[in-house]
């Protein structure tokens, strides 16, 4: 029998291959894996775009400075994406923020990080185009993040 997977974690393979073919041989994409935010704060966001690392961050996780790029994935959790971990994302200075919103097909931007939470939020639809701060001449389709 097929094992059928749920919307978000489709959604989650299906970004960071998209993410994966985009970035060959420019940044590594690493799937729930933690990140260092701080010394007690190590999250795992769903996909992290971070500096390429010849020893694959064996010895340490990546840093606000090694990351281009953190997605949370949301089927539920739009809110607490939004509310929660926004503003602790900012705080620690990750300047390119996204929610890919599975139920709406929208992708929400977070950028221009403050010390409260980010200064710009914008929401992409399906049929836009848009680009990683790190990587500004690459496009992203909003459409090919979803299945």
């Amino acid at each position: 029998m097929q094992k059928i997977l749920p919307t978000q974690q489709l959604t989650n393979l299906c970004a960071a291959d998209y993410l994966i073919n985009l970035l060959a041989g420019l940044a590594l994409i690493r799937i729930q894996d933690p990140i260092a935010l701080s010394y007690n704060s190590e999250p795992e966001p769903d996909i992290a775009v971070v500096q390429i690392d010849p020893r694959l961050y064996q010895d340490f996780h990546p840093a606000p400075d090694n990351i281009f790029l953190l997605i949370e994935i949301a089927d539920t959790t739009l809110e607490t994406d939004r509310k929660r971990k926004a503003p602790a994302y900012a705080k620690a200075g990750i300047t390119d923020y996204w929610i890919l919103d599975v139920n709406t097909r929208q992708v929400y931007v977070f950028r221009e990080p403050g010390e409260a939470n980010y200064r710009q939020e914008t929401v992409f639809n399906e049929d836009d185009v848009l680009s990683m701060l790190a990587f500004p001449e690459i496009e992203v389709q909003v459409g090919r993040l979803f299945p």
